[in-house]
């Protein structure tokens, strides 16, 4: 967990009941997941209705409020919006930290046992929705865009290494971190490389960009006992070619028959380019995010570089590098 604490019980109650009109019984402070930034209550209201308050430092990406209300209000009632205050806002700000409330769904969001094929193809068929949705100025305002840009994941790895070249290893997640980078620091340039050559290719021939969720994994996505899915965390979205979304949903190369999230998505054209970037992308921004923990994260407890740097070695070590 990280080291800085979180708002008073009496802060949210006073937003609670100045903003929403809401009178709070009771705050669980849920599990922190991996944005150390951020903070996710459960709220209970004296008239026993539950609520999922979201509280975050650092600035706000706007449009991970805003799209995902107007992709609500269109009838996609899989996407899990902000409810809005009684001023209409979608967020407030108390001392440092930006206020979102949401309702509370009782469902499952684990990694395993994953989803069975009924949530996948109901998840497939609420993302042909949303990839097909129009995209109004006024609403899409601020929306990242793909530009298949490596500079960042380049510098990223070069801090890193820039790093473990002075490596002391004081503690056991630095030296489980250097030991990992540095068996694996061949293949890790390997994959920079095979991006930079298909984002040359992306940059002229990608195809039309699309609201994507950008983080679309079972951990974001809540199964209820009565087969209904919700799609979660918004915070990543971006307008981008559809494979962006295609990472986490079953093999695209199962042409017959298709994946259960292509049985609702229904037939789709695959860009492989674009589906190979994304893979190797991901793999990047998570080794990037793990080491970064364990090297530059002073706020950080031992418990957490210790989680971060066995999730680096997990990723290193189970990644099937031939299918990527």
């Amino acid at each position: 967990m990280s080291k800085e604490p979180g708002l008073p019980d009496k802060s949210l109650r006073h937003c609670l009941e100045e903003q929403y009109a809401l009178n709070a019984a009771t705050f669980e402070l849920l599990s922190q997941g991996l944005d150390v930034n951020a903070r996710v209550y459960r709220v209970v209201c004296e008239q026993g209705d539950a609520y999922l308050l979201k509280a975050r430092q650092g600035p706000l990406y706007e449009p991970a409020c805003r799209v995902p209300r107007y992709l609500r209000d269109q009838g996609i009632t899989s996407v899990v919006a902000p409810l809005p205050t009684k001023e209409q806002a979608l967020w407030v700000t108390v001392d440092r930290w930006t206020l979102m409330l949401y309702p509370f769904i009782d469902g499952d969001s684990s990694w395993n046992p994953g989803m069975d094929d009924t949530y996948w193809r109901s998840l497939g068929a609420a993302f042909k929705q949303i990839h097909r949705i129009n995209q109004p100025a006024e609403v899409f305002q601020g929306v990242r865009k793909e530009a298949f840009e490596l500079a960042e994941y380049r510098r990223g790895v070069r801090t890193i290494e820039a790093r473990l070249a002075q490596f002391v290893g004081d503690s056991a997640s630095e030296q489980s971190l250097y030991r990992n980078w540095m068996e694996y620091q061949a293949t890790i340039h390997a994959v920079m490389d095979s991006m930079e050559k298909l984002a040359d290719h992306l940059r002229q021939q990608a195809g039309p960009l699309v609201i994507c969720h950008a983080d679309l994994h079972t951990a974001n996505i809540i199964r209820t006992s009565d087969g209904e899915v919700f799609i979660i965390d918004w915070d990543d979205i971006m307008l981008a070619p559809r494979e962006r979304d295609f990472i986490f949903v079953g093999d695209a190369q199962a042409a017959d028959p298709p994946a259960p999230f292509f049985q609702g998505y229904g037939e789709v054209a695959f860009d492989w380019r674009a589906l190979k970037y994304y893979r190797l992308e991901r793999v990047i921004q998570d080794l990037i995010e793990d080491a970064s923990q364990v090297l530059f994260r002073a706020d950080l407890d031992d418990e957490r570089k210790i989680g971060a740097a066995r999730l680096l070695e997990a990723n290193l070590l189970e990644r099937d590098w031939e299918r990527l």
